[in-house]
């Protein structure tokens, strides 16, 4: 039984990758350069450390871009996928655990505050941590030994198949997010190309207890 989840934020918490997609071209538009917006998106997808070696981006563009992508009022606006605030609270009312894991900084947070979500959430773990990238088992490994989680009832979710492998390697449950059906072959133990899906699973695992 799964009584432990553990978020990653963009692309499976939030749809963020149209805020950082527009961000991402907005910061190239003000050094003259125009970017196709469906290729930016799709290099996003992989890691925005794919985006950076793909468009060879230098510090100063990634703090440029970083001032703007941590703006939450630039549109596109990022938001919650369907049924993730009621998944949240499902699982914080029935005496289960939340936990964000992302490669994102703080602001991760700063939006889960803004939508009244941080407080489903047992704890955090952002850049700031200092924590090796995934597909790194590294802070999932501290997330269980801080918080004296059980492996085998805890689950690792995410949109990307570095999410999957972090949890593979740390030895907990995965779930992958596939919204564009982009992974024809993965290894996560739950497999779904809808958030609203993700809830009635949960849902189900939480009858189960």
């Amino acid at each position: 039984m799964i009584k432990n989840y553990i978020w990653d934020f963009d692309g499976m918490l939030f749809d963020t990758y149209h805020h950082t997609t527009a961000a991402f071209c907005e910061t190239y538009r003000r050094m003259g350069t125009e970017l196709d917006k469906n290729e930016v998106f799709s290099n996003l997808k992989i890691s925005l450390l794919h985006a950076y070696r793909v468009y060879e981006t230098d510090e100063k563009t990634i703090d440029a871009f970083f001032e703007i992508e941590n703006d939450l009022t630039f549109e596109p606006v990022a938001f919650a996928y369907e049924k993730i605030p009621e998944a949240l609270k499902l699982i914080w009312e029935n005496g289960g655990k939340n936990f964000l894991y992302t490669h994102r900084d703080k602001v991760a947070v700063e939006y889960l505050d803004k939508h009244n979500l941080s407080q489903y959430f047992e704890g955090f773990v952002t850049r700031e941590n200092g924590f090796p990238l995934k597909p790194a088992p590294d802070a999932i490994e501290y997330i269980c030994a801080e918080y004296a989680l059980k492996k085998d009832e805890t689950m690792m979710l995410g949109d990307r198949l570095i999410d999957i492998g972090s949890g593979k390697n740390a030895g907990v449950h995965t779930c992958l997010f596939d919204e564009f059906n982009s992974f024809s072959e993965n290894e996560a133990e739950w497999y779904f190309n809808s958030t609203a899906d993700i809830y009635d699973r949960i849902r189900e695992e939480i009858k189960k207890q």
